[in-house]
């Protein structure tokens, strides 16, 4: 039992901070978007920042960081959208398989001749479970959960990398000459996952297949984003923090060293009188929001300094972001993050039809793209699909003369009706 009168004193304590702590995060989000228009007018800023040779967002030269862009009007275009599930691998029954299921969206504003106006589908694949090397018992135990454990990350790759060959067919077979976006949902690259696979050779297999996609997008001239929901990033914040040295602005046009060290550690808790401290622990929403009063407006596009895009795409050039207000937030609007290819944002056809079908998108679908919204249902596998893909196992290999002696009580005891 819980008992809330000892909570009380706590719980009053509590909401005092809470109060104080709301006051200074609006004070410190109104200083951001003041420091938005300083950084805008440093002109070196992105030389001084290109040398510290870190991944980082950069601004982007001719584009002040300042600006904003309201949405065009969108017209006639094509949208292509993809998602994955999986049913994982499950230990407690006689033949661990897995699948991923991919969900496809097809979507046309305007017709086209010959094509139907929309398109959904599911193409669920099948794997075999594909055990890594686990743990021994002395080094923690070589048990099914281990096992389990370990298979799991070859699933979240093997989805990866059905999503990314999935998308390159669609644009291979849906795209409509000079009107169509894909969307992807979550980030363009993964790119913590690709740094996490082990060994080398499954890190290829994904830049193999993210590679393809980005090649085929640009011959087909489809304007490709990745488009990604309640964003925690800080680039934005690290990079106002950066223009907020004083030495930046003086004869040398330079860092200080105490900047230079401390921002560089961007999750780390800054000394209280460091220049950039103010900005310290802010979202990139935070300040961003207030400089996008209007549904559908988006923010000046920041470059991506980053290796594991450069090892990614070769001599595909780097990629930007830019933050889309979605809608209001009473009709479930956001600020969204939007990650696409120079190749798009640097082409002005490109980059208006992105920004237009992605309002359009937004508008219809209450602050969240809809085709994204029709990718996951097209995907998702729910719990009785689960249980029937499990039973139609069991059912094929009693066919086959093999009982389901190898499924445990446990998955068993699921079935039986308790009293």
């Amino acid at each position: 039992m819980l008992d809330l009168d000892a909570l009380v004193g706590e719980m009053h304590r509590l909401a005092g901070e809470m109060v104080a702590s709301a006051r200074q995060t609006v004070e410190r989000r109104e200083l951001g978007k003041t420091q938005v228009t300083v950084a805008a007018a440093i002109p070196h800023l992105r030389e001084v920042l290109e040398a510290l040779n870190v991944d980082m967002a950069l601004p982007v030269d001719g584009r002040p960081m300042s600006a904003t862009h309201r949405f065009p009007v969108a017209e006639e275009y094509t949208l292509l959208a993809m998602d994955g599930s999986q049913v994982a691998p499950d230990y407690h029954h006689v033949a661990p398989w897995y699948v991923v299921n991919v969900g496809t969206v097809v979507l046309r504003y305007g017709p086209v001749d010959g094509r139907p106006p929309s398109a959904l589908a599911s193409y669920p694949i099948l794997y075999p479970p594909r055990r890594t090397a686990v743990p021994t018992e002395e080094e923690g135990g070589s048990d099914a959960r281990a096992a389990a454990v370990s298979v799991r990350g070859r699933v979240e790759v093997d989805r990866l990398e059905a999503e990314l060959s999935w998308a390159t067919r669609l644009i291979e077979t849906e795209a409509d000459p000079e009107r169509t976006v894909l969307l992807l949902d979550g980030p363009l690259i993964q790119w913590r996952m690709i740094l996490d696979l082990k060994p080398e050779s499954e890190q290829r297999r994904i830049i193999e297949a993210f590679t393809r996609l980005l090649e085929t997008a640009r011959r087909e001239r489809v304007a490709i984003a990745g488009y990604i929901s309640r964003s925690r990033a800080v680039e934005w914040i690290t990079l106002l923090r950066f223009s907020m040295c004083p030495d930046l602005l003086g004869p040398d046009k330079v860092l200080c060293a105490a900047c230079k060290a401390s921002v560089i550690r961007r999750f780390d808790e800054p000394a209280p009188d460091a220049h950039h401290a103010p900005l310290a622990g802010l979202r990139d929403v935070e300040v961003v929001e207030r400089l996008l009063p209007e549904p559908g407006m988006r923010t000046e596009i920041l470059e991506l300094k980053s290796e594991v895009w450069k090892k990614s795409t070769g001599d595909a050039g780097t990629a930007g972001f830019f933050y889309l207000n979605t809608g209001p937030k009473e009709r479930g609007g956001e600020i969204a993050r939007v990650e696409t290819p120079r190749w798009v944002w640097e082409d002005p056809v490109l980059m208006e039809r992105l920004h237009a079908a992605l309002w359009d998108q937004c508008d219809a679908g209450h602050g969240y793209p809809m085709v994204l919204s029709e990718a996951h249902e097209a995907a998702v596998v729910r719990g009785a699909d689960r249980d029937a893909f499990y039973l139609l196992i069991e059912r094929l290999l009693m066919e086959q003369g093999v009982d389901a002696a190898g499924t445990s009580a446990k998955a068993l005891s699921k079935r039986r009706p308790m009293a």
